[in-house]
């Protein structure tokens, strides 16, 4: 009799505590896939949320994710979302005041102004007024799917962060960052961008603004305005970068960087024609954005040509290596 007591409670120890660890550890993933890399600490980022000035703090890899559902489409490539993921944390990371970087205004480390040199980051809730119930529930799992399948890992060089910039479209090539800024960057080079064909900005648009408008805007006033009436040349591009764009245009008696000169007009890209028609300005572009760093459309085409994230950011990305957070 006591041996079957025994035997019962033995039976019952294995059945409440051996067998449901059993069970776990069976259908938990391979630890690649659950946590592939090591990773320094919970890392937070403070963000500054323009245009309302407040700022939010959240675990990296939480603003990560929402980063990357502003800043690419949920439908792209699972591989291009890893990719934008790595970007995105590595543009984070380099920022970080508790790891020596500049950070932004109001203490905090980023911003989500694009325009004023931060990254698209969007809340749950704010995902969930954009797609929808059904589309939350769709698209959010991709997106932490991506992130954490990158979990730590950036960009570097030298073994620093890089300044890991990226752009909806190039249209056929990226640019040196020494074309747009000024300042050369040794993993910021030019590089053919087969893949983004198939961005709906990867063909030519026509906006015609009058001379009156490009001046106010570029604020040359008045007088501008009238030397170009009078016969005198008002608008010149000046020279063009090795990836086909504009680098340089005068206008009036003031050259202007291409890019400075687009962000006052509005105009999507750098790589645009000028025509004067009396006093109408006809400009002719293609493309989208800054042109510097990753392809985001050129990552999407490279993803369904077969490329992993790793093979993508080292396209858009010369001289540099993939690091976890640890080894950095």
């Amino acid at each position: 009799m006591r041996r079957m007591l025994i035997t019962a409670f033995l039976f019952l120890v294995f059945l409440v505590l051996i067998l449901p660890a059993i069970v776990v550890r069976a259908c938990r993933p391979p630890r690649s896939e659950a946590m592939p890399h090591p990773y320094a600490g919970d890392l937070e980022v403070r963000i500054l949320v323009d245009p309302e000035g407040i700022v939010l703090r959240l675990p990296l890899e939480e603003y990560v994710k929402g980063v990357v559902a502003a800043e690419m489409p949920a439908t792209f490539a699972r591989e291009a979302l890893k990719a934008q993921a790595v970007a995105a944390r590595t543009f984070a990371v380099r920022r970080l005041r508790d790891r020596g970087g500049t950070g932004v205004p109001g203490g905090a480390d980023v911003r989500t102004g694009v325009e004023q040199g931060g990254q698209a980051w969007l809340s749950r809730e704010q995902l969930k007024q954009r797609w929808g119930p059904f589309g939350f529930n769709l698209y959010w799992p991709r997106i932490q799917a991506a992130v954490r399948a990158t979990r730590g890992l950036i960009l570097t060089h030298q073994g620093l962060p890089i300044d890991a910039l990226y752009h909806s479209t190039c249209a056929g090539r990226t640019e040196n960052s020494e074309d747009v800024w000024q300042e050369a960057r040794p993993y910021l080079r030019s590089v053919n961008c087969p893949a983004c064909r198939h961005s709906p900005h990867a063909r030519w648009s026509t906006r015609t603004l009058s001379l009156a408008q490009i001046a106010g805007r570029l604020g040359e006033g008045a007088a501008a305005v009238s030397a170009a009436a009078a016969g005198r040349p008002f608008l010149e591009t000046v020279s063009i970068t090795a990836g086909g764009r504009v680098e340089t245009i005068r206008v009036g008696d003031r050259a202007w960087r291409a890019n400075d000169f687009r962000l006052r007009l509005g105009l999507p890209s750098t790589r645009f024609t000028v025509e004067l028609h009396g006093e109408q300005v006809r400009l002719r572009t293609i493309g989208w954005g800054h042109a510097a760093g990753m392809c985001q459309y050129g990552a999407d085409g490279l993803a369904r040509q077969g490329l992993d994230f790793r093979a993508i950011l080292q396209h858009y990305y010369t001289n540099v290596a993939i690091t976890p957070l640890a080894d950095s």
